[in-house]
């Protein structure tokens, strides 16, 4: 083989490594970003069992020990009234913003 052709092979070689490294670099970065928003969305989930539960015992503390049907009406309708609110503002976004860090796109 000819110096020309060793140098040809040499510089595919050195391409092939940059795109093996490059795509493993790319790939640990998506890794890294499914890892976090599935960390963010398992801590929204344990913190909406909490307070599903927390409601859900004070409606049946309030409708069991209190035999008033004022307080069990306040009771039954004042979470409602959230959850629509909260389901209401989820439904009423209209525009995706992406936001990028360090000022970078």
């Amino acid at each position: 083989m000819s110096a020309q052709v060793l140098m040809v092979l040499g510089g595919l070689a050195l391409v092939g490594v940059f795109a093996v490294w490059r795509s493993g670099r790319k790939s640990a970065i998506r890794a890294r970003t499914g890892v976090r928003e599935i960390t963010r969305m398992t801590g929204n989930t344990i913190r909406l069992v909490l307070a599903t539960a927390i409601i859900a015992f004070v409606q049946w503390l309030v409708i069991v020990k209190i035999q008033n049907t004022t307080a069990t009406w306040i009771a039954l309708v004042v979470p409602a009234l959230l959850a629509a609110a909260t389901i209401v503002r989820l439904m009423a976004i209209t525009e995706i913003v992406h936001t990028t860090r360090g000022g970078r796109r």
